[in-house]
């Protein structure tokens, strides 16, 4: 039986990944995830064959996971995303697969098929040294994170190019969201804030607020409230809340920074 990890934080994600598997006589499914830590966590646990992930989850993005686990034996791993721009198209090789939401069921079932051809020629054969390393695996897909390091945003008739490090907060106001950056400016684009979340680095950029996205590593420090929240001091002197629904997203990069630290 091939042993498979799901690692999605959308719960209906992960119902239509155990859907497609249903079909499959020679899967085991040993482990759902909803975030990056806790796929981690499971990975080096149960040791899985397959592992089915998303991109984007708090606390932990897959890549970070991959990273995480720091291990040469990684469960081959077929990442599953809503965000194309995360595609490896100049990544091919079979070790791998990149599925785009909303999933195509035989689009799904090939990548499948392709990872149980490796884990047929594994149980009879040591791994191809012409395989990927896990480093070449981690970098390759790294490329394609680090064009992200800016975000275009347009700016009535002008595309403005801004550091992602540079942003501080991003605020819905309306039919707009305003970006405060570290330098005390402030840009107001005419988009949506979940169009912008899209293109953020998942990694560093939580959600805290539905009209409200931070970067963590601008947050100096938390203050809990009277209404089961958090109040986000941030680098730039600005005091954010964060509200009671959004607080698993600062759980999960507390919990990551500790592991990091420890």
């Amino acid at each position: 039986m091939i042993r498979v990890v799901i690692a999605d934080d959308e719960p209906p994600a992960r119902q239509q990944v155990r859907e497609f598997l249903g079909v499959e006589t020679d899967i085991a499914i040993v482990a759902e995830c909803e975030s990056g830590v806790d796929a981690a966590n499971q990975i080096r646990l149960l040791q899985p064959d397959l592992l089915l992930m998303d991109i984007r989850m708090p606390g932990m993005s897959g890549i970070e996971v991959l990273r995480t686990v720091g291990t040469t034996r990684l469960p081959y791993t077929i990442f599953i995303t809503a965000y194309a721009q995360y595609a490896v198209e100049a990544f091919a090789v079979e070790a791998l697969d990149y599925l785009v939401k909303p999933l195509q069921q035989s689009r799904f079932h090939a990548a499948v098929s392709r990872a149980r051809r490796f884990l047929e020629r594994d149980a009879s054969l040591s791994r191809r040294a012409d395989l990927p390393t896990v480093e070449q695996y981690i970098a390759e897909l790294e490329k394609n994170v680090t064009r992200l390091d800016r975000v275009a945003v347009k700016i009535g008739r002008s595309t403005h190019l801004l550091q992602q490090a540079s942003i501080v907060f991003v605020e819905a106001d309306g039919d707009y969201v305003s970006i405060h950056t570290q330098d005390g400016r402030q840009a107001r684009a005419r988009e949506s804030i979940a169009a912008i979340e899209a293109r953020l680095h998942c990694g560093y950029f939580a959600r805290v607020h539905r009209s409200l996205i931070v970067n963590m590593r601008c947050v100096k420090e938390l203050r809990s409230n009277k209404r089961g929240g958090y109040v986000l001091v941030m680098s730039d002197g600005s005091r954010l809340s964060c509200s009671a629904m959004y607080q698993g997203n600062i759980a999960a990069f507390l919990e990551t920074w500790s592991a990091g630290a420890g």
